[in-house]
């Protein structure tokens, strides 16, 4: 049977775990619309680690939805990639199986292309201690995970960036949010057998 588990907001994860009966949970290391530096809840990394191994659960960590490491936008981008290698960091040390982060997108009548070659410079650059799974988006124009034609089109452009010695470290995954596909336009029939066709795996679904 596939896990199945819960995404907790509010900063007890043990505690929607246990009230859910949660095989996996989700959360977040921090305010998910800010730009700080990542928390935990508890206060201590390697307590909520201990934790979180002592009642069996497998980890999942969502990035604060501001990344957008696609952008043209120096006081966008540059943030971005640091708040999501501290992001990675911190999922590490609590022990997680990866990292969620949104595709992100370009605006401003920039081109796509810029946005696609701004995720390669961020996906060589910043060391994956766990698997950085990428979620695909609902909507917005020029966003480079909406849609199965903006994936593969992304795919074309990290994926060979993606590694795996059976540690996770270093491996560019993917999370397929079904209600995303759904808004995008997707027809669900099928859709994991044609992400797969994509990116080879799918790490996660929301």
């Amino acid at each position: 049977m596939v896990p199945l588990g819960a995404h907790e907001r509010e900063g007890d994860p043990l505690a929607v775990a246990e009230a859910t009966g949660s095989e996996v949970i989700q959360f977040f290391l921090g305010d998910p619309q800010g730009w700080g530096a990542p928390t935990f809840p508890g206060g201590d990394a390697g307590g909520l680690r201990a934790a979180l191994s002592e009642a069996g659960l497998e980890v999942f960590i969502h990035a604060p939805y501001g990344i957008n490491v696609a952008s043209a936008n120096n006081r966008i981008r540059i943030p971005s990639r640091k708040l999501l290698s501290q992001q990675l960091a911190a999922a590490a040390a609590v022990g997680a199986k990866g990292l969620i982060v949104h595709g992100g997108h370009v605006t401003g009548g920039i081109d796509e292309a810029e946005g696609y070659a701004n995720w390669r410079k961020a996906a060589e650059r910043i060391e994956r201690p766990v698997p950085l799974l990428i979620e695909n988006t609902a909507g917005g124009d020029h966003a480079m995970a909406r849609g199965l034609g903006a994936l593969q089109r992304l795919w074309d452009t990290i994926g060979d960036l993606s590694t795996d010695d059976g540690t996770g470290v270093g491996q560019i995954g993917f999370c397929l949010d079904t209600c995303h596909a759904f808004a995008s336009g997707e027809d669900l029939d099928g859709i994991v057998d044609r992400v797969k066709a994509i990116t080879g795996r799918i790490d996660l679904v929301h």
